[in-house]
């Protein structure tokens, strides 16, 4: 048991890493693209990455279903039928490249028509919309190979090449802004740092599972069943992923202005960022839910569920509450006082959702590693097309406000309504369990650093960012006290005997 938490610690641990380089990136270089490009620009680029990126739909949640019957067949040596499944998971990754290619280029033709661009911009962003058709598709491809390294663990060497390709992509972006270039470079640095990263993927997958044969016949449908009935659920929650992510920006540049998408957007990346780290931590429970539930282990299970739900909530707790309480102020900070008060309010709507969200993340990955997922994917569905309808009604009367306020309602109702009851079929807690027992002293328990958050920025507003930083800084220490104190017993039996195991077990040898 001990082994396996510290499995499971340990790829966490990786994936914060590369998480935290993608957050410390796009942190950085945002505000230097923004005041570069200029507000028109950074929203027909943004709208040409949210357009493009409905095509992700394409992937049919292929990926999920390699990193399920590679990881088994690496465990149980079946390397035949891993190869089978890899095999035609690319094979028809192939083909659907091709097709992002060609609807690349059929959303390029019609992107002006759609949107409100510039005449003088129409040139660039068609461009720029066949660059990053040829960079997803590429990615499309390879994410079958890269899927190999999730299914054998090496959640390590998977950050360091994206680590690898973030550098490429940052670097490229910074030179060709500060020689006065656009959209149209941007994207020749995206697809180089895709191409590259690929090379580096295969090369490593291939030296991990010499064993696994990659061919590009076509597949046994046997074989195509067995992916597409895993998959298949898969797929339609990234489709409710999409509408909730990328149609937001999308509405608003076809409703309001190019303008406005950035002041949404702005906003919108910060739930983003932060949905990064507590999913790179969740992503690791569904192999480990896996092999709890192939061994019967409703006890091990259980514990995963409630300890990865307490972990993610004191993750994401006192990151959503500096947000929703000094959110604007730090926007005024990081991008500029004049998207404070419009970008901002969009975050304290879009952020009052996401906290419990993050309360059901591992329970979400749980689902996906035992295979009951077929659920959550119909009410992720609902969830996406109730966004988009809302959003349609209200952004005519509310502005960028009423496409938040569309993406809200449905995802507290889902959050709040739903899953907390499904979480019994899982591991056999009831709901009042659930709210009580898990939630509640973790929520109990953020009060007192919430209340010293807002009188933070109410008695002493930062001028500056780094002081910002320090005064969130200063302030956490009261949230992990108060953790500790409400969880002394737990700390006590629990995390301090694993604490002296994984960092003295070692010494003592």
């Amino acid at each position: 048991m001990q082994l396996r938490a510290r499995h499971i610690a340990r790829n966490v641990l990786f994936n914060w890493f590369g998480t935290a380089a993608n957050m410390a990136v796009g942190f950085f270089l945002s505000p230097f693209v923004l005041h570069r490009l200029g507000n028109v620009v950074f929203g027909v680029w943004t709208l040409a990455v949210s357009a493009v990126g409905y095509m992700a739909l394409l992937d049919l949640g292929m990926q999920n279903s390699v990193l399920r019957f590679v990881s088994q067949g690496h465990i149980k040596k079946d390397h035949q039928s891993a190869s089978e499944t890899i095999s035609a998971a690319l094979w028809v990754r192939i083909q659907i490249s091709g097709l992002i290619v060609a609807l690349s280029a059929v959303l390029a033709t019609v992107f002006p028509f759609v949107f409100k661009i510039a005449p003088d911009l129409v040139g660039d962003a068609r461009k720029a919309i066949m660059l990053i058709g040829a960079t997803t598709a590429i990615s499309m491809s390879v994410g079958v190979v890269g899927g190999v390294l999730s299914a054998l663990n090496r959640y390590d060497l998977q950050n360091y090449i994206a680590l690898l390709q973030t550098a490429i992509r940052v670097t490229g972006a910074v030179i060709v802004l500060r020689r006065g270039h656009g959209i149209v470079a941007i994207g020749l640095t995206e697809l180089a740092a895709v191409l590259i990263s690929s090379l580096v993927v295969i090369w490593v997958a291939r030296r991990l599972y010499p064993e696994l044969q990659m061919k590009l016949n076509k597949p046994k449908t046997e074989t195509l069943k067995k992916i597409w009935s895993y998959s298949s659920y898969v797929f339609l929650t990234g489709v409710a992923v999409l509408l909730v992510y990328q149609t937001d920006n999308l509405i608003v540049g076809a409703f309001i202005s190019t303008t406005a998408v950035t002041f949404y957007a702005i906003a919108n990346s910060l739930c983003r960022y932060v949905t990064q780290v507590v999913g790179s931590m969740a992503n690791t429970f569904m192999p480990a839910a896996s092999t709890y539930d192939a061994a019967g282990d409703a006890a091990g299970l259980l514990m995963l569920y409630k300890n990865g739900t307490r972990a993610t909530l004191m993750v994401s707790l006192p990151v959503m509450i500096t947000l929703i309480l000094r959110g604007p102020a730090f926007i005024g900070l990081w991008m500029g006082p004049q998207y404070s008060r419009d970008s901002g309010t969009v975050l304290i709507i879009l952020g009052i959702p996401l906290i419990f969200a993050f309360s059901n993340r591992t329970a979400t990955a749980i689902a996906f590693g035992v295979e009951k997922h077929k659920t959550s994917a119909q009410w992720a569905i609902g969830e996406g097309v109730a966004n988009l309808i809302l959003s349609v009604v209200l952004v005519q009367r509310y502005g960028i406000y009423g496409v938040a306020i569309g993406t809200m309602i449905p995802s507290l109702f889902a959050q709040l309504v739903l899953w907390p009851g499904y979480i019994s079929k899982l591991v056999g807690l009831s709901r009042s369990e659930v709210l009580w027992k898990i939630w509640a002293p973790m929520f109990l328990s953020s009060i007192p650093f919430a209340v010293a958050t807002y009188a933070v920025g109410a008695l002493f507003p930062a001028r500056n960012l780094p002081i910002f930083i320090l005064q969130v800084l200063a302030t956490l220490p009261i949230f992990l006290i108060t953790i500790g104190l409400v969880f002394r017993t737990y700390v006590r039996n629990q995390i301090l005997p694993r604490f002296r195991s994984l960092f003295f077990a070692e010494a003592r040898i």
